[in-house]
């Protein structure tokens, strides 16, 4: 996080806080990741002792981590305990089943994994095709059909990240339902479950996006609007915001100092990727 940005944090998170503490329910706060592996964070990576470094962060605070369906139910419900939070990572890099997940089991966490169901039939992702250093590719990898099965086995919570990772905003409206419906299906055969969740490619969504979504069979859906998500908040444009290196931003999130940058999000998520 930009050193400006994070002195912002700073002057704002006492006022969150105290905010907070005058709400008479709970919410719920999504945090989420992509891939952890290697010695140092970068871009979508998670170093592995960061990520450690994140979770211990995530226990000071005193985090109620729950299973992400159990949270959304109990926040729909409003018997969330104070502190609630649930861990999510996108696409389905192997890193997540075989690095992230058994750090989480070792701590009795609950996680969901977001994934781009093409993988299932051994397709890298687009945008990591580039990539020729035989190492990286290494840690590039997706996790295949029979690893994301035997993760779920264990426990690991497993939802949609559409087919094939597109801006869904500009989709037509058939190949918006293809993008939900058959990764939907996909996941469900493999694992003989359904499958209710979906995240959002790059946060894009709009509300025919989250109709979209209804109408797939969906209860779930997460954006990366950054902020804390209260009864108010639509379940299919739930909020989240994604872990950077440092755990004092993870703390800055937890706390809600962050989120004097939804504005921002709010535009990329309905203007375009980032990028």
């Amino acid at each position: 996080m930009k050193t400006g940005t994070r002195a912002v944090a700073t002057v704002v998170r006492p006022v969150v806080v105290a905010r907070r503490t005058l709400a008479t329910t709970h919410g719920l706060t999504l945090v989420g990741w992509h891939r952890v592996d290697g010695r140092t964070s970068d871009g979508l990576s998670t170093g592995v002792d960061d990520f450690r470094r994140h979770l211990d962060a995530l226990e000071g605070w005193g985090a109620q981590v729950l299973p992400l369906t159990e949270a959304v139910e109990r926040l729909r419900a409003g018997t969330l305990p104070e502190r609630a939070v649930a861990l999510t990572f996108d696409d389905g890099y192997a890193s997540v089943v075989d690095t992230a997940w058994p750090i989480l089991r070792e701590r009795g966490l609950p996680m969901t994994l977001f994934v781009v169901s093409g993988i299932l039939e051994g397709h890298r992702f687009a945008w990591d095709a580039h990539e020729a250093d035989p190492c990286r590719v290494g840690r590039l990898r997706p996790a295949t059909a029979d690893e994301l099965l035997a993760a779920a086995q264990e426990g690991l919570d497993i939802g949609s990240h559409t087919v094939s990772h597109p801006w869904l905003p500009e989709l037509d409206d058939a190949t918006l339902r293809h993008e939900m419906v058959d990764s939907r299906a996909a996941l469900e055969e493999l694992l003989g479950r359904e499958v209710r969740s979906v995240a959002y490619p790059t946060g894009g969504w709009d509300p025919r996006v989250r109709a979209a979504a209804l109408a797939a069979g969906y209860t779930v859906g997460i954006t990366v609007d950054r902020g804390l998500n209260t009864d108010r908040v639509h379940p299919l444009s739930l909020r989240r915001a994604f872990v950077p290196a440092d755990p004092v931003d993870l703390r800055h999130i937890l706390d809600g100092a962050y989120t004097f940058l939804r504005p921002l999000d709010r535009w990329r998520s309905r203007g375009g990727p980032p990028w």
